[in-house]
């Protein structure tokens, strides 16, 4: 009954990672992708806490992530959140990436030993 609540934050945490990796800030001239840097560490911090929550939830929590950007590249019209730029393509690549490490990574879900309580 976990896995159904990390599928929903993943396909939530894509629309508001989406939303929010277009934002800069210009510091000396130069454009930061603030957006982009807070949307990739939410991304990493989400999917190691589902890995805790269930023993693959990064899998999970990626299931739902990759269906809602699915379904924003498959709207009508095409998707306005992400672009197909470098700011767009680096979050796509590197949110899969992040979750394809954190459903890979080896969970520290401990284990009861028999005749524990």
């Amino acid at each position: 009954m976990k896995r159904a609540p990390l599928v929903l934050a993943g396909a939530y945490l894509c629309v508001v990672a989406a939303i929010v990796h277009r934002h800069t800030v210009g510091i000396g001239g130069t454009p930061v992708p603030w957006g982009l840097i807070l949307a990739l560490t939410a991304t990493a911090a989400v999917v190691l806490a589902a890995s805790e929550v269930v023993r693959v939830g990064g899998a999970w929590l990626g299931m739902g992530w990759a269906a809602m950007l699915t379904a924003l590249q498959l709207s009508p019209g095409g998707s306005y959140l992400v672009a197909t730029d470098w700011i767009g393509l680096t979050f796509a690549a590197g949110s899969l990436a992040l979750i394809v490490w954190g459903a890979l990574r080896t969970p520290k879900v401990e284990q009861r030993q028999k005749g524990e309580v």
